[in-house]
């Protein structure tokens, strides 16, 4: 879909398109501008940002703590694993808006793909010869065939996957017998209930290509990423006299409702519309739609998950991946475990806890790793806050731990308050933290 500059300023978002130098083009009446919880969509040379609400404040340092804990844990390890957690680390980064625009081989892509693939699977992995070409961050388009090789092994029952490639574009493919059924997902959290292949097509919109997930033959099934297409990701349609008149690919993916089709039989749609009528030029929004009625065009779209959302889906993306940082020596392994569960606190998840002779056992292992200058005393009760959280806050922002009865505390220091870590705990614990 092509876009005018009028256009643009008629969208039913927060937006803006910004040239190569992020000077603005054009932009909506509600732009104000991008903050950090904004998702960036490519138009060629240019780019479409669509500010989404923070519903999330203070997480921000956590997750570049969490962020930059990975990279560390990169660096630091070894052989596969450092490429397991790069690959893992670049492409959390795309899910909360963190995109660098690096470049590799399609070779280091494939290379990538075939480490995360032996970790996450029972596949043996053949890899085609072809001649490599050049993309934006390869290690987030091996996640996603990561995920496409995955999906084959869970819903196709495959055994062997042969990963190839073609000019601008990555195959996955593999033999079955089995009747595979079509495995549907969503960009928008609300809408689904997996990660694995969500991800994968949030990574073909960064990376500016499409994912194609199974293509069934007579022997054989293959699943594309293609990265020659110049893919503008935003889920967006045009609607004139209830007519679906034109859209994006990734409106198709999501709705069903290609151009041509009548919306008055489509509940959701057609009350969206009914509302950007009434709402004068104003955003209107049903069941997380927004649209906007512009002279005789409905503009509909469906927005970029807000920043609680995307970080839920980076914890989500952390325990769905667990077996690409799982060899991490320690602290790097607890220290990656306890910042996802302290940024999982921060939106709502309740913190992890450990019964009382594990606690004790697992604090006294992790205490040389962590160099903890404080003794770690017995549990005193039937459970306390996980130690690999409570390892990791001793070491940044604690003081000594307390005994009273059957009670834990961790004393915080004085010169911590303000510390990204403490953004998951309630602000009247943060002097005297309870444990137990």
């Amino acid at each position: 879909m092509n876009l005018t500059l009028a256009e643009v300023a008629d969208l039913p978002a927060a937006a803006a398109l910004l040239d190569s130098d992020g000077a603005v083009l054009a932009a909506t009446p509600e732009w104000s501008g991008a903050g950090t919880a904004s998702a960036t969509y490519r138009v060629r040379s240019r780019r479409l940002v669509v500010a989404a609400p923070q519903q999330a404040a203070g997480c921000d340092r956590l997750v570049d703590a969490l962020l930059d804990a990975l990279r560390e844990a990169s660096l630091q390890a070894g052989g596969v694993t450092a490429l397991q957690v790069r690959m893992l680390e670049t492409s959390l980064r795309a899910l909360v808006g963190r995109v660098a625009d690096t470049e590799g081989g399609s070779d280091r892509a494939v290379h990538y793909a075939s480490a995360g693939i032996a970790a996450r699977t029972g596949l043996a992995v053949r890899i085609e010869d072809h001649a490599a070409w050049t993309l934006r961050a390869p290690e987030m388009a091996a996640l996603a065939l990561v995920q496409l090789a995955v999906n084959a092994e869970a819903h196709a029952g495959a055994r062997d996957v042969v990963l190839g490639q073609s000019t601008r574009a990555f195959h996955v493919r593999w033999r079955s017998a089995r009747a595979t059924g079509t495995v549907t997902t969503s960009r928008s959290r609300s809408e689904r209930q997996r990660w694995g292949l969500a991800f994968a097509r949030i990574a073909a919109d960064a990376l500016g290509g499409a994912l194609y997930p199974l293509v069934r033959g007579d022997a054989s099934c293959v699943s594309t990423l293609d990265l020659g297409v110049n893919h503008f990701a935003l889920p967006l349609a045009a609607v004139r006299r209830g007519v679906v008149v034109k859209a994006t690919r990734a409106w198709d993916e999501e709705t069903g409702l290609v151009p041509g089709t009548r919306i008055a039989d489509h509940e959701r749609t057609a009350v969206c519309v009914d509302l950007a009528h009434r709402a004068a030029g104003s955003v209107a929004e049903h069941r997380g739609w927004r649209a906007r009625d512009a002279d005789d065009t409905v503009w509909l779209v469906v927005p970029p998950d807000g920043l609680r959302d995307r970080v839920r889906d980076l914890v989500d993306g952390l325990a769905h991946e667990r077996a690409l940082w799982e060899s991490l020596g320690e602290p790097q392994r607890s220290r990656v475990a306890a910042l996802a569960a302290l940024l999982g606190g921060a939106v709502g998840t309740p913190l992890p806890r450990a019964p009382a002779l594990a606690w004790t056992r697992r604090m006294r292992e992790l205490a040389p790793a962590f160099q903890l200058r404080m003794p770690v005393p017995d549990c005193p009760a039937r459970g306390a806050l996980d130690p690999q959280v409570t390892a990791l806050l001793a070491a940044e922002v604690g003081r000594r731990f307390h005994v009273d009865g059957e009670q834990l505390w961790l004393e915080v220091r004085s010169d911590a308050e303000g510390i990204a870590l403490l953004a998951a705990l309630p602000a009247g614990l943060r002097g005297m933290l309870a444990l137990t």
